[in-house]
């Protein structure tokens, strides 16, 4: 579903790579992928303006056809307010998210880190996060890029990507995005053949070869004009920085990106983020609060001020701004956890297992394992005082795969369960 915002950029380039990819499962991403390709991002950005208003155009056609027909005054008259109010919403909405809007590709997609991969003239390997910015940015080597899949596997084995590496050799390996410390194994595992090439507001290019004698990391914020997107540029180098372990260098480079633009919500979102990853929580609760004053409908500002009060112990306030969380995205897996620890940690055992079943509904879906959630599903209702679902819940934990502590515990409560209720209690009684 496309933002309530005429003009995105960000949604724009989002939606392009998404529809150049194959089996990507959406018209729209398509259409606006092909109108990339005949007219560049202007093109890309009126078909998903057009997009957006087109339920607003359906919803006045339908509206004067019926006030037409019945011959309707009052009718009439509505039609012109809701046409009007539909107008005066989309074009305020456009104006306050155009103030946040990022148009500079080079702070959207790790065109750098590309553009540098494809000198090479090799075998390209991308994490999950940079797969879809591979169709847009390096179309003539997107066919031998692993498919997801098996590019998933890849991350998870170091052992299956050497095999693969031995088969056909990959010349430069680029990760993005905010798992790249999920990435470390796999970059400590590298041999000695591969170096450090670029490191930049994106996340890492590797390249196999001797490192030349001169060598620039960093793209510097200086290449960009305005001070709001030097600022972006440098909370989001400090997230990857951060993400390599060099955290000292991280939070003073983030330090820096509020010195130069300090009333940007990307700017105070990336400075979040990054005080969560050190635990910094008031810190966290500070710029999610100042993020959510410029951008009242950001779902990651608020995931983080929910996250900080619940970390600092305000539950309360954890609770509220989670349920308004699970309002905007109630079929997220993480918001959906956080909803399932702040209630947890509100006694409110009955929210907990909404939430919890509906994670578990999501998991089920796309293969995922259940065994953790139905551990926490078991203890909820345990809590709750229903111990048949307690122990459906316990015992379906144990056909997963869990260590053998996981396995005692669960057991031990499942034998509890019954001592309390009785022997006869059994699952589905």
């Amino acid at each position: 579903m496309a933002s309530p915002c005429f003009f995105s950029r960000a949604e724009s380039v989002a939606r392009t790579a998404n529809g150049l990819l194959p089996q990507n499962g959406s018209g729209l991403n398509e259409l606006i992928a092909a109108a990339y390709r005949l007219a560049g991002w202007q093109g890309a950005d009126w078909t998903r303006a057009v997009a957006v208003f087109l339920p607003c155009l359906i919803l006045f056609a339908v509206i004067g056809l019926l006030a037409r027909r019945l011959s309707s005054r009052p009718l009439g008259i509505l039609f012109l307010i809701v046409s009007l109010a539909a107008l005066a919403w989309g074009v305020n909405d456009t104006i306050q998210s155009r103030r946040n809007d990022i148009r500079d590709l080079r702070l959207l997609a790790p065109v750098g880190l590309f553009e540098a991969a494809a000198k090479t003239d090799g075998r390209i390997f991308v994490n999950p996060s940079a797969y879809a910015h591979a169709a847009l940015l390096a179309p003539e080597t997107f066919a031998r890029i692993p498919n997801p899949e098996m590019m998933g596997r890849m991350c998870a084995s170091l052992a299956l990507w050497r095999e693969e590496d031995r088969r056909e050799p990959f010349s430069a390996l680029i990760f993005t995005g905010n798992r790249i410390a999920d990435m470390r194994s796999m970059i400590e595992g590298l041999s000695s053949d591969w170096y450090l090439a670029i490191t930049d507001n994106h996340g890492l290019l590797f390249l196999r070869g001797t490192p030349p004698k001169e060598t620039s990391t960093n793209e510097s914020a200086s290449s960009f004009k305005d001070p709001r997107s030097q600022a972006i540029f440098l909370s989001q180098s400090a997230l990857v920085l951060d993400a390599i372990e060099r955290q000292a260098e991280a939070r003073k480079m983030m330090e820096k990106s509020l010195e130069i633009f300090p009333a940007d919500a990307n700017v105070l979102i990336n400075s979040a983020m990054l005080a969560a990853s050190q635990k910094r929580w008031t810190q966290v609760q500070k710029n999610a609060a100042a993020a959510l004053k410029l951008t009242p409908d950001s779902v990651q500002a608020r995931y983080l001020l929910a996250l900080a009060l619940l970390e600092t112990n305000s539950i309360s306030k954890a609770a509220i701004e989670s349920t308004r969380l699970l309002g905007q995205q109630p079929s997220d897996p993480q918001v959906l956890q956080l909803q399932a620890r702040v209630s947890r940690a509100n006694n409110d055992s009955t929210a907990e297992i909404d939430a919890l079943e509906r994670l578990l509904s999501l998991e089920k879906k796309e293969h995922q394992a259940t065994s953790p959630i139905h551990i926490y599903l078991g203890q909820a209702w345990a809590r709750k005082g229903f111990a048949t679902q307690a122990l459906a819940n316990y015992e379906s934990a144990l056909q997963g795969n869990l260590s053998p502590v996981e396995k005692t515990q669960i057991q031990s409560a499942i034998q509890n369960i019954r001592q309390k209720s009785g022997p006869t209690q059994k699952v589905g009684q």
